[in-house]
């Protein structure tokens, strides 16, 4: 759907400004530098300690982890809709 808004998008003009979007971008682009060719990561990355009910706290939302994880520090890397939790003997390319 973005793709289908992108191009109508470039016409618009914000408020009351004499350019459009896209004369705008066109100003602007040759001073973006290029996107990273290897992936990177694009979550947050938290190490909070399990609580001895085997929950985590993550920013203002508590999570339940396996009790074997109670007093240990985990990794945690949040995303936009999720987040992922990491002992520190799991490899993090294979998410539990």
């Amino acid at each position: 759907m973005v793709d289908q808004w992108d191009p109508h998008d470039g016409h618009r003009r914000i408020g009351s400004r004499p350019r459009t979007v896209d004369e705008y971008f066109a100003v602007e682009q040759p001073l973006l530098m290029p996107l990273p060719q290897e992936p990177f990561e694009t979550g947050r990355l938290f190490t909070p300690r399990v609580d001895r009910y085997s929950q985590i706290a993550v920013r203002t939302n508590r999570y339940s982890v396996p009790t074997r994880l109670i007093g240990k520090r985990v990794r945690v890397v949040l995303h936009a809709s999720h987040l992922v939790v990491y002992d520190k003997n799991d490899d993090p390319r294979t998410p539990r």
